[in-house]
């Protein structure tokens, strides 16, 4: 388990909002410059937001329109009025599509709403415009101070954009139960930065996800995508392995991705993100799984010897009964093939053993099984 991250904090100064650089330009003979010049002078917070609604519903086309919506949006963050608060941002971001302030208080709209579908939307693009602005060439050595000032403010604030815009990404596809939409959220957080230090976490958090629930579908569809990306990816390689089993489909596929999930495990070092007693808990059942389905699709290619060495090295971490029958199933039957022509008389007593576990456990091999006792039986005169 990877550690959980808090919300970033971010370099941009709350309240700020571009204000000085939106200050309106005021008609005092005009109706919207007369309402405006009423929001400058009061001082009653309550009666000032009134008075911006109503210059926003009366002039919504107003020139001053920009500085408004700079005012109400830390106003409703601050209140919590998150859909009021994402209409500013919309306002502020179609009259200037490079506006971080506006861009960043969208993001925090979001956030508060918890709203994947919009997440997507807002998050994806304001990274990208934040990215633009954090790579704008630093001003030239002979520029005023004021210029690198402003430089350095922008590319910072930039910056800090993107990762929030991450941030957002990956807490809104933490939270989301949808599969398919989860797994949007994390290949736009991918695709934004592969470096970013949220997309270990999301990638985890989809994983467990795919891995307990959604249908056969969803986990094999995120599977197939992982492996284009992660050639090695031991999760998706032994899901598509059991998925193709259970179908009784690509066998010989079934057994290479077996016995890559085997070899990638034993070479791997262990990961950052897991304890050493994860990495061993996950190796384990890693190992058991895919050796138990290399065993039995040797077993069904008559590859008897490959089959009884990789179900012994299964047996101990099969917990599942019908699994653990399947196993002794075909290890009794392993055993008896090897014996057969040489009344081998351990393999002939390996093969009543595991036969006679299987007999014992309800389970579509216990027929099967018992039968085989017979044959043993009769032609190795064992009891």
């Amino acid at each position: 388990m990877r550690f959980l991250l808090a919300t970033p904090i971010l370099l941009i100064a709350a309240g700020a909002w571009g204000a000085d650089r939106r200050k309106p330009q005021i008609d005092p003979e005009s109706q919207d410059g007369i309402l405006l010049q009423r929001i400058l002078q009061e001082r009653t917070p309550e009666v000032k937001l009134a008075l911006l609604e109503q210059f926003a519903a009366q002039f919504p086309k107003a020139p001053a329109i920009v500085w408004v919506n700079g005012q109400l949006l830390p106003i409703y963050l601050d209140s919590q009025q998150f859909d009021k608060a994402l209409a500013a941002a919309d306002g502020l971001l179609a009259a200037d599509p490079d506006d971080l302030d506006a861009a960043y208080g969208a993001l925090r709209a979001i956030e508060g709403k918890r709203d994947a579908d919009l997440a997507a939307k807002y998050a994806a693009g304001s990274w990208d415009t934040a990215s633009k602005a954090a790579q704008t060439p630093k001003p030239a050595d002979n520029a005023s101070e004021d210029g690198l000032s402003e430089w350095t403010h922008r590319t910072a604030q930039a910056r800090e954009v993107m990762t929030y815009a991450e941030y957002v990404l990956y807490s809104r596809a933490k939270e989301c139960a949808d599969l398919g939409k989860k797994s949007q959220l994390v290949q736009a957080l991918e695709t934004r930065n592969p470096q970013s230090k949220y997309l270990p976490h999301a990638k985890d958090d989809l994983t467990v996800a795919v891995q307990s629930g959604g249908s056969a579908q969803e986990r094999l569809a995120w599977a197939e995508s992982t492996l284009e990306k992660e050639p090695e990816n031991e999760d998706a390689l032994l899901l598509i392995a059991q998925y193709d089993l259970q179908r009784e489909r690509d066998l010989p596929k079934v057994l290479r991705f077996s016995l890559k999930v085997i070899d990638r495990v034993q070479q791997r070092p262990q990961p950052d993100d897991l304890t050493p007693e994860e990495w061993i808990a996950k190796k384990t059942r890693y190992t058991g799984l895919a050796n138990w389905m290399a065993g039995v699709v040797y077993a069904q290619q008559g590859n008897w010897r490959q089959s009884e060495l990789h179900l012994r090295a299964a047996v101990p971490d099969i917990h599942e009964v019908a699994m653990l029958a399947a196993a002794y199933y075909y290890l009794g039957y392993d055993n008896y093939a090897l014996a057969a022509g040489q009344r081998d008389e351990q393999r002939i007593a390996d093969s009543l053993k595991y036969n006679k576990l299987c007999a014992g456990m309800a389970s579509p091999f216990q027929g099967p099984a018992q039968k085989n006792l017979e044959v043993l039986k009769n032609e190795f005169n064992v009891e």
